[in-house]
Order: C-alpha cells, then structure tokens, then sequence
C-alpha cells in the first residue's frame, strides 16, 4: 500500500524485530552490572582503614640511673601517648622512638678507663651503642606486650639537631617529647631540647612536662 504523496511504501503489520529487543536488553543489564561494580569499588575504597598515625617519641637514658632506665620525662611522655592518644586504638598508630647519644667532648665517656689501641675506643663505642639499644628495649618490649606497631633507632649528636633533623627525614604526624619543667634560671644556663624542637621542628609537637613531685632534688636531673 502506497500512501498519498508519498515516494516510498509504508509496510504495515511488520513483525517486531526480537534480536534487536535482545541485543538492547543485554546492552542494559551490562552497563546496570558495570555501574554496580563501580559503586561497590567505591564503597570498599571509603571503607578501606586509614594510614596509621606516625608519632615520633624523643627518648633519653636516666640521667640518675643511667642505662638501660629511661629518664622521668621520657617514661612520662611515653606513658601519656598511650593513655591519651592511643588508648585501645592500637592499629591506628605506629610509634617511632628516636635516642640520641650525646659524644663526649674528649671523644669517650668513661674518664676512668685507660685506652691503649685503637681497639679500645671500638669497644668503646659498640658498648655505648648495646647500652642504648638496652634503652630503647624498654620501649619495644612495651609496645609488644599491647600490640602497638613500632619502630626504634640510635643516632649521635646534639640532641635538638639530631631530633629535627630526623623529623625532616621520617616525616611523621607527631612529635612527643617529655619536659623537665625547667625554670628561667636553669633554661638559660642548661637550655631545653624540646624547647627548641617546638620552635624549629617541622611537625607538630606535644610536650609532656614532668610532675613537680617526680622532679628528684637538683631539677635538671631526670
């Protein structure tokens, strides 16, 4: 049947093509199915467990003591990152515990010691470094006991130096350090470590001040 005007016949009652209706059908459900996917990618990414906070815990050996006995101030900010920070969020946060050995100006520690070959000063300085590691220990052995993800080295040097010259190196969250709670008087006289870490630091830092009834008889002994 040709219509009026027209150049070309139109068919009538012409049977609806079912490969095509199949082929449109498919195509749907593929992208419905992709579509899906994406969105379950997406929610696992933004469930996915954040990086662990990375803090930088400053350790020193007891200046009464001696090793392996951590300082007051030392213990005490140690002490206070777990119960304030960490709490039970043990996989949230990853501890990193720096000690520096400060070299004697006469280039050994024991004055008392006679040194008569180059051998000596080795000894010398591989039982200085077991009497850090023994230091540092504690604070492992700490860690592992409640499951907290650590790390632990030594370095020598000018304390305040070596500390934010290795926050520039590791690049952690946070660092804490233990105070002595110096005055004016012994500040200017003996000067501070973490004083001058939180000037010059190039992360956040947290001092943790000691408790005046954990403070020994002369104050700057820690």
């Amino acid at each position: 049947m040709l219509t009026r005007g027209a150049d070309l016949p139109i068919i009538l009652n012409q049977a609806p093509r079912f490969d095509l209706l199949i082929s449109f059908h498919l195509l749907h459900n593929n992208e419905r199915a992709s579509e899906q996917e994406r969105d379950r990618a997406m929610a696992s990414s933004s469930m996915a467990s954040p990086a662990p906070t990375r803090i930088l815990v400053g350790v020193n050996q007891s200046s009464m003591k001696g090793y392996p006995h951590p300082s007051i101030s030392s213990r005490n900010a140690f002490e206070w990152t777990l119960s304030k920070l960490i709490r039970n969020n043990y996989s949230g946060f990853s501890l990193l515990f720096l000690h520096v050995q400060i070299p004697d100006e006469d280039g050994f520690d024991d004055m008392d010691s006679i040194y008569a070959s180059p051998e000596d000063f080795k000894d010398m300085k591989r039982r200085d470094k077991i009497r850090g590691l023994h230091l540092l220990e504690y604070f492992v052995g700490r860690c592992h006991e409640i499951g907290i993800n650590c790390e632990a080295w030594i370095k020598k040097g000018d304390p305040k130096d070596v500390i934010c010259s290795e926050v520039k190196r590791v690049e952690p969250d946070i660092l804490i350090m233990g105070s002595r709670g110096l005055g004016p008087f012994h500040r200017v006289f003996v000067g501070t470590v973490s004083e001058f870490c939180v000037k010059h630091a190039e992360c956040p830092v947290i001092t943790i001040k000691r408790r005046a009834d954990e403070a020994p008889q002369d104050p700057i002994d820690d």
